[in-house]
């Protein structure tokens, strides 16, 4: 854990996702570890949820599944149903103007500490709203919880920094959850634009509309921005209007294995796909594999900054690895991105 902390404190992250790519993947446990850790050092924190898992037994095994500890003095968003049913004593120190099927989110201090559910906005500017005001409050780190399909934890609009949890619980196979990992690694590190001018009018197309058209003539780029009431619309019309003066797509919604098949439908040689951020990527390895291999490329306007893996061997199923073996895989594989066994790592301290 130690390792961990220094990698957080010399790349200066104070707002910090955990995101998990399946159920049972730890990210509870990295959470709590992290939340510990802040409060060995005496660090106020922040804590705050992309969505709501909602789910306080496994469904497979039926035993309760970790719950989030909130320690004296750090700041709470959570919905308002959650706030009344927090074993911790929160301080309601105001209600936001973010709903959730749960109520609208409280912003609490914690009195006293203890278990709580967090329920959040899913939204980018909701966490971003969020995490300022808690920043504001005191916080000096902010921690926030997510899932592999509630990327917007991971944005760089709401957090400098994000933590992936992956394990046992992806794959039928040790080889299938490496796998699996180093695809999705390799989708967070996606490279931003290099090309100062081609950023500048990526920026612009986005600013102006849900997705847009870069045209090159010579040194010279244009960008066509489109409007539509719905994202994957703006898609189809951008799509609409390739031409071999097309230097690159942009879009600023999710993008998914259908719109990469649609634009190879259009010219053997695909333009780059320009996205937001790799949060907005939701790609299978096939699909991405068969447009980079015709040349094709993907590139974000704004980096996301993976600080490292942490990894579970257990699976409530039973299909549990070896941890030193999966850990050394699961090392040599993401290499050069660190990866932690956070349970394994106490247990070897403890010793």
């Amino acid at each position: 854990m130690d390792k961990l902390i220094k990698i957080i404190e010399e790349k200066d992250c104070r707002a910090i996702a955990i995101v998990g790519m399946t159920k049972n993947v730890g990210k509870t446990v990295t959470l709590n570890r992290l939340i510990a850790e802040f409060e060995k050092k005496r660090l106020t924190t922040g804590l705050v949820s992309a969505g709501y898992d909602g789910e306080r037994f496994d469904r497979l095994t039926l035993k309760e599944k970790p719950r989030i500890y909130a320690p004296q003095g750090a700041y709470a968003a959570t919905a308002g149903a959650c706030f009344e049913a927090a074993e911790a004593e929160l301080v309601l120190i105001e209600t936001s103007d973010l709903s959730t099927p749960l109520g609208l989110i409280i912003i609490a201090g914690v009195k006293a500490g203890g278990l709580i559910e967090l329920a959040g906005p899913g939204s980018v500017s909701g966490l971003k709203k969020l995490t300022a005001r808690m920043f504001a409050l005191g916080a000096e780190y902010i921690l926030v919880d997510g899932a592999i399909n509630r990327m917007a934890s991971a944005s760089p609009q709401v957090t400098d920094g994000t933590i992936l949890a992956t394990g046992a619980s992806l794959g039928p196979t040790m080889e299938d959850v490496v796998k699996k990992t180093a695809f999705r690694l390799k989708l967070m590190e996606t490279p931003t634009v290099s090309e100062a001018l081609l950023l500048k009018v990526a920026k612009k197309g986005l600013a102006e509309g849900s997705a847009a058209v870069v045209y090159r003539s010579g040194d010279t780029y244009r960008v066509e921005a489109i409007k539509a009431a719905i994202p994957l619309l703006a898609v189809r019309q951008a799509l609409a209007k390739f031409s071999k003066e097309t230097a690159a797509f942009v879009f600023g919604g999710a993008l998914v294995d259908d719109i990469i098949t649609e634009l190879m439908k259009l010219t053997p040689n695909p333009p780059p796909v320009i996205v937001k951020d790799a949060t907005k990527l939701f790609l299978t390895p096939g699909t991405f594999s068969r447009f980079t291999d015709r040349g094709g490329r993907i590139m974000a306007i704004n980096r996301l900054n993976l600080l490292a893996v942490t990894i579970n061997p257990t699976d409530p199923s039973g299909r549990d690895y070896n941890p030193d073996i999966f850990l050394a895989r699961m090392t040599e594989a993401l290499s050069p991105c660190p990866v932690f066994d956070l349970v394994l790592e106490g247990k070897l301290k403890d010793q």
